[in-house]
């Protein structure tokens, strides 16, 4: 009898991640939290060291063709912003490892690190380090570090059965932009959904504030997909998710594109990922502030769902009424 040994792609990404937390002992007692959050806790005297890392990879997270250096050095640094966001830290910090082909243009690492100095700039971040390496592909890596107050920061694991589910913004934008950028046939593309793909903005004052008056529960940031993202909440959170698909939050581009690349509206806004907006619970008590806090930041925040028990899983309620068990979550690199 012939045994298939496992691939990857069999278990996905996520289902690495998850062995690997397995494998992996922790122990050290100054070790808030490690594996399974947006960044990693570390106490630190009255504050917590918030550290997290993400990687960049061409023809897999860009394409030169369609991705200029300036925007990209924006979007390295961004992505890692928008994780510090997600617990409501103050991002300090970052190193980053870059390997770059020989044949490179000087004036392409040039403008990058002008992208980078823009996004550092803004958020008030100071690169203190990293390391440089031949490569046949450009590959990214930044490691931010941040701070917070140990008892205001978010994890994944804090919804409770009855919590309104919320999030920021609008969804589904990046993915249907990034479908724009490669398709060859458009001449002109629609401005707005190409800058939320190549430039996204990290929410990091509302992940502040979020936490900082102790409005959410649990957050996480939408990289992956909303069903995706409500999947590791609810995972670690040991609950279950109802998500009322008319509810979610989509953009005038995005209702005036989504037809040319999907015969369902809603599919690119469940999964498509790479928005970095925020995705949180919260106590139907904390609704008015939550409210004013949108109208005093104007950034639009929307009640998508609510937790539920663990044993009703994630549930997504279609604008007919007919309730769902979603097989498609969001990306997986491996799957």
């Amino acid at each position: 009898m012939k045994i298939t040994e496992k691939r990857l792609q069999d278990i996905g990404e996520f289902g690495l991640i998850a062995k690997i937390r397995n494998w992996m002992d922790v122990s050290r007692s100054d070790l808030i939290r490690g594996i399974g959050d947006d960044a990693a806790v570390v106490e630190s005297g009255k504050k917590a060291l918030l550290i997290t890392t993400d990687i960049l990879i061409e023809d897999i997270h860009f394409e030169r063709s369609w991705t200029d250096p300036f925007r990209l050095g924006k979007k390295a640094l961004a992505v890692n912003l928008s994780d510090i966001a997600a617990m409501g830290g103050i991002p300090k910090y970052f190193l980053i490892s870059i390997g770059l082909p020989k044949h490179l243009s000087f004036s392409f690492i040039s403008l990058f690190y002008r992208g980078l100095k823009d996004a550092a700039r803004r958020f008030g971040v100071d690169l203190i380090g990293g390391d440089t390496s031949l490569s046949r592909k450009i590959i990214i890596n930044i490691c931010l570090i941040g701070e917070g107050k140990k008892g205001n920061l978010l994890f994944r694991n804090g919804a409770k059965i009855g919590d309104d589910l919320y999030v920021s913004g609008t969804l589904g934008d990046a993915a249907l932009g990034l479908k724009v950028l490669q398709d060859k046939r458009l001449r002109k593309k629609p401005k707005g959904l190409v800058e939320r793909h190549l430039s996204p903005v990290p929410r990091i004052e509302l992940g502040q504030a979020l936490a900082g008056k102790r409005f959410a529960s649990a957050m996480i940031d939408v990289s992956d997909g909303l069903l995706s993202d409500t999947l590791h909440i609810i995972e670690e959170s040991k609950v279950g998710a109802r998500i009322w698909e008319d509810r979610i939050p989509l953009s005038g581009p995005y209702r005036r594109w989504v037809s040319t690349y999907s015969k369902d509206p809603y599919r690119i806004a469940l999964s498509g990922g790479e928005d970095y907006e925020l995705l949180f619970t919260a106590s139907p008590k904390r609704k008015a502030g939550i409210l004013s806090l949108a109208r005093s930041l104007a950034i639009p925040i929307t009640h998508v769902g609510e937790i539920i028990p663990e044993k009703e899983r994630l549930h997504l309620i279609r604008k007919d009424g007919k309730e769902i068990s979603p097989r498609r979550f969001g990306f997986d690199h491996f799957k």
